[in-house]
């Protein structure tokens, strides 16, 4: 498996994050606990995303060569070659190319947007869409803030452009391309662009997007284009910085429960309600929908900004330095292990089991920036089974 253009791109990510920082340092953009647990996010999210998209290409391919408009009516490939082609004359245009390509990037921002709007407007989308919205922060590394399953869902909603042909690999680049330009966008330190507003998706309208503010809730999900928002009636314009995160904050900075704490939760209103519509109810509508026998729907708690305080709990620098140093280990054992996957140099097995192994690390260290006294007993579990899986590395 080769590396897709958005693994290229990681080191720049960090580079302009790095930028960011010491240029907002007066602001306080960054929390050191709150962007760890998003570059711990971003860790799983990659983990897991190596047997997804694997997943994704096979089924994708499948569909295409069989099911495809060009194998049902027997007709010639989609265009898919360069739109500058360098022959021996010099430089070549080739516009069959160039819109071809224009189309698909086009498609995959106008699915983005559908797919991004759902996973806020359906309870069991939302699930896989929470991880990326639970920062009280928002910066660059929030940018790499992601859900461990976002990638089953958001390639499923791209499945239809396999029947219009469109090679695997196109759409890898077009839909790599949008997650590179939605990572700028994740910025307080640039303010509004003139006529790029009407057109583009730019960090003001981001902003309001990851606003928890009752006017901006569920607003801007564009791509690339803010154009799908206007014309769809999901726009809003900032008009005075947004507060961060979720309209009920997540007192935690540990990245397993960032992932599965909406499943958890829907799963008990699941379980606590009654009739079988309203469990069916619960999946389909909105996160804030609750039968009448739980209630009714919850209401948006308005936001008193004067006594408004982050997560943030005090611990001491000797755990701090203990939390920080493991997390750069686990930061460099992750790359070393993808690097290795994609190469074909480990077993998926073995890539399974450092999977499990990342899960329980990654819980015992949610422990330590939260400050939890109890952590002894995960971080032994955690080193026997580091050892073990060592052990069959070799």
């Amino acid at each position: 498996m080769q590396e897709t253009i958005l693994d290229k791109a990681v080191p720049f990510f960090l580079g302009l994050a790095l930028i960011e920082f010491i240029w907002g340092r007066r602001k306080s953009v960054y929390r050191w606990n709150d962007s760890v647990s998003d570059l711990a996010t971003g860790i799983l999210y990659s983990f897991t995303g190596v047997i997804i998209t694997l997943g994704a290409i096979l089924l994708y391919d499948k569909i295409r060569i069989y099911y495809s408009v060009q194998s049902l009516f027997h007709l010639g490939e989609f265009p898919s070659s360069s739109p500058l082609i360098k022959t021996a004359e010099g430089w070549q245009f080739n516009l069959e190319s160039f819109l071809a390509w224009t189309f698909v990037l086009l498609a995959v921002d106008f699915i983005y947007y559908w797919f991004h709007r759902a996973t806020h407007e359906i309870h069991f989308l939302w699930a896989c869409h929470v991880t990326h919205h639970s920062s009280e922060e928002f910066n660059l590394t929030v940018a790499l803030r992601q859900s461990m399953f976002q990638r089953i869902f958001e390639y499923a909603f791209n499945l239809p452009l396999a029947l219009f042909g469109i090679p695997w690999w196109m759409f890898f680049i077009c839909h790599g391309i949008l997650k590179i330009y939605q990572f700028w966008v994740h910025t307080r330190l640039i303010g509004k662009l003139g006529w790029m507003e009407k057109i583009l998706l730019t960090p003001s309208h981001h902003r309001v997007h990851h606003g928890r503010d009752p006017e901006y809730l569920d607003k801007n999900h564009g791509g690339i284009l803010i154009l799908w928002d206007r014309w769809f009636g999901t726009y809003a314009e900032e008009k005075k910085e947004p507060i961060y995160g979720l309209t009920e904050p997540l007192p935690t900075f540990n990245p397993i429960w960032a992932n599965l704490h909406v499943y958890i939760s829907l799963w008990n209103l699941v379980k606590a309600t009654p009739s079988w519509k309203d469990k069916l109810l619960l999946l389909v509508k909105k996160p804030d929908w609750r039968p009448d026998s739980l209630g009714g729907e919850k209401k948006v708690p308005e936001i008193n900004r004067s006594t408004y305080t982050k997560f943030d709990p005090t611990i001491s620098n000797s755990r701090k330095m203990y939390g920080v140093l493991q997390f750069i280990v686990l930061a460099g054992l992750s790359v070393y292990l993808l690097k290795l996957i994609k190469l074909g140099k480990m077993s998926f097995v073995l890539y399974s089991g450092f999977g499990v192994w990342f899960f329980f690390a990654f819980l015992s260290l949610g422990l330590v920036w939260n400050g939890r006294a109890k952590m002894e007993k995960w971080e032994v579990l955690k080193f026997v089974l580091l050892g073990v899986l060592v052990w069959n590395l070799k």
